[in-house]
């Protein structure tokens, strides 16, 4: 039985759009992703959020990114964290217009747990005795082994990207995992009930508003490609 051209055409077609259409629902079941600072859990926080792009728009550090429909049709425009990047400077969770992320204080932040690479470190491959990590931890998370190892204690740290940072190596010998974040179950609310914002104060006093303004420019117009970000 011969197929002309344009039915083979519309055959192929057909497949692609059906192969498309099952490709999304199938990412759209995809697991939780990374959340900001402070986050409900997940099925909460996507009933909550807004998808304003609030949190995403004000991140100095562009640890956030909208989630595309490859992370699944029901996260689309939601806020997704580049833990590595994270400064929990707390400003996505002050500019929140919703119940999405908790208004929690710095201290009760966990975003995940550092990850030591035996195989990349420098003091486990005995090439130099470093101990940047150890001693940039701010919650000596991470302590030494016979003095010069440096091992993590998972109960102490809350992710905070210091240690990566620092770390000298390339790649780095220290990775941040989501796995052991803190998220929030939603709170009851009431009929003329705000709930607690406990963030707190500023660590350090915002800045003028021709500052702000000329910075938060500069952080749009590289988050949005349309400049580079310098280093």
């Amino acid at each position: 039985m011969s197929i002309s051209r344009r039915s083979f055409l519309h055959f192929a077609w057909s497949g692609a759009v059906s192969g498309a259409v099952f490709a999304l629902f199938k990412v759209s079941r995809a697991r939780a992703l990374p959340r900001p600072p402070g986050a409900l859990m997940e099925e909460a926080f996507l009933s909550q959020c807004s998808r304003c792009l609030r949190c995403i728009d004000v991140c100095q550090p562009l640890a956030l990114r909208p989630a595309g429909v490859f992370d699944g049709l029901a996260n689309i425009g939601t806020p997704v964290l580049d833990v590595s990047r994270c400064i929990i400077c707390m400003e996505c969770i002050r500019t929140c217009p919703t119940d999405a992320l908790r208004k929690i204080p710095k201290e009760e932040v966990v975003l995940g747990t550092a990850v030591i690479k035996q195989d990349l470190c420098l003091a486990w491959l005995k090439k130099k005795r470093c101990k940047i990590c150890y001693e940039a931890c701010p919650t000596q998370a991470i302590e030494l082994e016979k003095r010069r190892y440096p091992v993590l204690k998972p109960e102490k740290c809350n992710g905070c990207g210091i240690c990566f940072r620092k770390c000298p190596t390339e790649p780095k010998s220290i990775l941040i995992s989501y796995e052991g974040a803190k998220r929030y179950a939603p709170l009851e609310r009431r009929l003329a009930y705000r709930l607690e914002d406990r963030v707190g104060p500023y660590e350090f006093p915002p800045p003028d508003f021709k500052t702000w303004f000329v910075n938060r420019l500069r952080t749009l117009a590289e988050r949005y490609g349309l400049s580079k970000r310098h280093p």
